[in-house]
């Protein structure tokens, strides 16, 4: 190990987050270093049985709070997904806009400003399906935290029909099936948009990999099936935010939307996995309510 000269002085949190940004417009995938193991959570095993199908809503993205999120194509999802006989739904981070701290035009970027204001207004409109529970894991946005709790963990703790996973990444075991979900990783989408997907997946544990059937990845609100990648089924989920002035800035169009992921089980497991999209081209103007603070 070499010592590190006496006179160099730290990076300042500006100067890392310029040298992340730089290595990721280069092409590198920065990752946090994960210090717990995801957590690991099994569902509607009494369904997973040979020649049954289960059938999940998988969404992403929300960004509640925002002046573009897009709550009237949420609850349409919510609404086409339960006709169509889902039992649970997987939401893969940033339920919600998050600290005024991630926008320096917060005052333009949201509506609801404020841990709270935020926090209230989510519980209030957030649809509840009729079928069965919303899991959920905290993607960056949500990582915003009062009284020691994500905002995720906070909003399943005043919402009994969510279940919080765990911040960033969980495991959801339906029988044999067994489901990764994520919330990417920093940084917009390289020229090919199946990219991150692949290393992200070539960097997870060899033996974890191999248990995994299928892998839900949000935080770049894009829409992406890689079929059978490392002989697992991967997805990078759509979003329910319009464009924002940040996505205009690296030139994206975010895709609007969700999936319904019916999995067949067989004798020897996982027969088959189909995804149907819910898509929807035309965003929602002025889809919010008005102004509201925290005091």
């Amino acid at each position: 190990m070499c010592d590190v000269p006496q006179d160099v002085k730290p990076l300042t949190a500006e100067e890392r987050r310029f040298y992340i940004e730089t290595l990721e417009g280069d092409g590198f995938i920065i990752q946090k270093a994960q210090r717990k193991e995801a957590v690991r959570t099994s569902i509607l095993r009494e369904l997973a049985k040979p020649g049954k199908t289960v059938k999940i809503g998988i969404l992403s993205d929300t960004h509640l709070g925002s002046v573009e999120q897009q709550l009237t194509h949420l609850r349409d999802f919510y609404r086409y997904a339960d006709e169509r006989g889902v039992s649970a739904y997987i939401h893969a981070g940033d339920l919600a806009d998050g600290s005024p701290k991630m926008h320096i035009d917060a005052a333009m970027h949201h509506f609801a400003v404020g841990f709270d204001a935020q926090m209230d207004y989510a519980v209030d409109v957030y649809p509840k399906s009729a079928n069965g529970p919303t899991y959920l894991i905290d993607g960056n946005h949500d990582n915003y935290r009062a009284e020691g709790a994500t905002f995720g963990r906070q909003f399943a703790a005043r919402r009994p029909d969510v279940v919080h996973l765990g911040f960033h990444s969980a495991f959801v075991d339906i029988g044999p099936c067994r489901i990764f979900v994520a919330h990417g990783s920093r940084g917009g989408l390289a020229y090919a948009r199946s990219y991150r997907v692949q290393k992200l997946l070539e960097q997870m544990d060899t033996v974890q990999r191999a248990e995994t059937d299928v892998a839900l990845y949000g935080h770049w609100h894009v829409g992406m099936h890689l079929p059978g990648y490392q002989s697992v089924e991967a997805f990078a989920v759509p979003c329910f935010q319009r464009q924002t002035r940040f996505l205009k800035t690296v030139g994206l169009q975010p895709v609007l939307g969700g999936i319904v992921l019916e999995i067949e089980f067989g004798q020897k497991g996982v027969w088959n996995i189909t995804p149907t999209w819910r898509l929807y081209r035309e965003p929602v103007a002025g889809d919010h309510p008005g102004l509201k603070e925290t005091q």
